[in-house]
């Protein structure tokens, strides 16, 4: 036998022919594995390992693709082991899955707050949630001084207070059902006057039963006349609304004369637009005046707006002595708005004061 000596080159070229056909070997192989011995074959029915990362068998499945010369190389997950099809799909789902868990509440609060608008009935959209449906409306919920409270005249200071300047002048008629009140946008140049400070109307709206109460009873309705100092500050003059003629007006002592329908409450209400949030300007000219009471002796404290986001450091003035409505007036209101009067609410230890002498 002739002996064979090899150089270090030859061992080299030697060493990577032994390769290159061990290479041959396992491309031309359709396992996924090292072959194993003949003597020790694997049963077919033992599933085998998935060994290795998810890089490694794509590349493995690519090796297999390219063997059989199978044309365009393209890898779908069914070329790859079940165990790593399985363990890919799994990982690709297990983020989405796991933030779609996390964020699920989240979701649902906030869609259920973004369906749900502000109402007056008792339920998701109620009073006792507004603060819930945003985090503009906290003061509805978390507010120390809101509105409107029971003012129990025994409890509040009688006090020389500055008389109320009303200088309303007319305006042409701007009215809208907003969905919550019917409201009317007034004109500039009319404003109001008190201790110094000059507040410009803005608007007026309507509250059926009267939001206020005075030794706990509330009246028909109450119109609230918004106004606005330069500051941005705001008062709001609320002036109740009864089917009940006060003392003074009645003219019978066997009994009351039915309260007269108010002429300005008959002209808004013939004007209501057919469709609400939609505006109309029908040229009718209007005079606030016509809603005020003859007697302007009033009760003031700080409050807030009654109606979401419920912003505080409202100054709020009541008149005592309510203006008259006929009970047509009211129940036509009421074919809108049955009730759209928020709950009373704590007055804590805040000071009412009430014009002395009246």
């Amino acid at each position: 036998m002739k002996k064979i000596n090899l150089t270090p080159p030859s061992l080299a070229a030697f060493s990577l022919l032994i390769g290159l056909m061990f290479a041959g070997i396992a491309i031309a192989s359709d396992s996924h594995d090292a072959p194993a011995p003949a003597a020790t074959a694997t049963p077919a029915s033992k599933p085998k390992a998935v060994s290795g990362s998810a890089d490694d068998e794509m590349s493995k499945a690519l090796m297999n693709k390219i063997s059989k010369g199978s044309g365009d190389i393209v890898i779908r997950t069914g070329d790859l082991p079940a165990g790593t099809a399985a363990a890919e799909a799994k990982t690709a789902e297990a983020k989405p899955k796991a933030a779609a868990k996390m964020n699920k509440s989240s979701e649902k609060e906030a869609a259920d707050a973004h369906g749900v608008h502000w109402s007056y009935i008792d339920g998701p959209g109620g009073p006792e949630n507004w603060g819930n449906l945003s985090k503009d409306n906290l003061a509805c919920l978390k507010g120390k001084t809101q509105s409107p409270i029971n003012i129990n005249v025994d409890r509040a200071v009688k006090a020389e207070l500055p008389p109320i300047e009303f200088l309303y002048r007319p305006s042409s008629l701007s009215i809208v059902d907003n969905g919550h009140t019917v409201m009317v946008n007034y004109g500039e140049g009319s404003n109001l006057i008190v201790d110094g400070r000059q507040y410009r109307l803005v608007q007026f709206h309507f509250h059926k039963p009267s939001e206020e109460a005075i030794n706990g009873e509330r009246t028909d309705m109450v119109v609230h006349l918004v106004h606005q100092h330069h500051d941005g500050s705001l008062a709001v003059v609320g002036v109740l609304m009864s089917t009940k003629n006060s003392p003074v007006a009645r003219k019978f002592w066997f009994g009351d004369e039915p309260a007269k329908g108010n002429p300005l409450i008959q002209t808004l209400w013939n004007n209501i637009p057919l469709v609400k949030n939609k505006t109309e300007m029908p040229g009718v000219m209007i005079d606030v005046n016509q809603m005020l009471p003859s007697d302007r002796s009033y009760f003031t404290y700080m409050g807030s707006l009654t109606t979401p986001p419920c912003s505080e450091n409202v100054l709020w003035f009541v008149m005592k002595n309510p203006i008259s409505v006929s009970e047509d007036q009211v129940k036509n209101f009421d074919r809108i708005y049955p009730m759209n009067a928020r709950p009373l609410q704590p007055k804590g230890d805040r000071l009412i004061k009430e014009t002395k002498g009246n």
